[in-house]
C-alpha cells in the first residue's frame, strides 16, 4: 500500500478495465476503486472528468490544444501514453471549469 497526495497526482485513467493514478514523477498506481467513484468523491475545483477514460488535476494542465471534432488535446507534464482529449460533450462544462 502506498498513500499518494493529491496535489502528486496528474491524472487518472482507466485502461483493460482497471483504474490507474498517474503521478507528476511518472509513475502509475492501479487503484480499486472506478473513475465513477473517483469523480464523485474527489474536490471538483482542482479534477475534472474530460472523457470516460481519464479525470485529470487543473494544477497538470500545461497547454491546450485545439483538436478536431470541436474537441481539445491536452498536454501534461508526464503522459505521455496516449493522446488526452476533452471528449465534445464536456468541452464547454471544461472551458468553465479553467475559469
Amino acid at each position: 500500500m502506498k498513500v499518494i497526495s493529491t496535489d502528486e497526482i496528474e491524472c487518472f485513467f482507466s485502461e483493460n478495465k482497471g483504474t490507474y493514478i498517474h503521478t507528476f514523477d511518472n509513475r502509475n498506481y492501479l487503484v480499486e476503486t472506478t473513475l465513477e467513484v473517483l469523480e464523485r468523491e474527489l474536490d471538483a475545483k482542482d479534477f475534472f472528468r474530460i472523457s470516460r477514460k481519464f479525470i485529470i488535476s487543473l494544477k497538470a494542465i500545461k497547454e491546450i490544444v485545439v483538436y478536431n471534432n470541436s474537441r481539445l488535446k491536452l498536454i501534461l507534464p508526464s503522459y505521455k501514453e496516449e493522446e488526452v482529449i476533452v471528449s465534445r460533450e464536456k468541452v464547454a462544462d471544461f472551458k468553465s471549469w479553467i475559469g
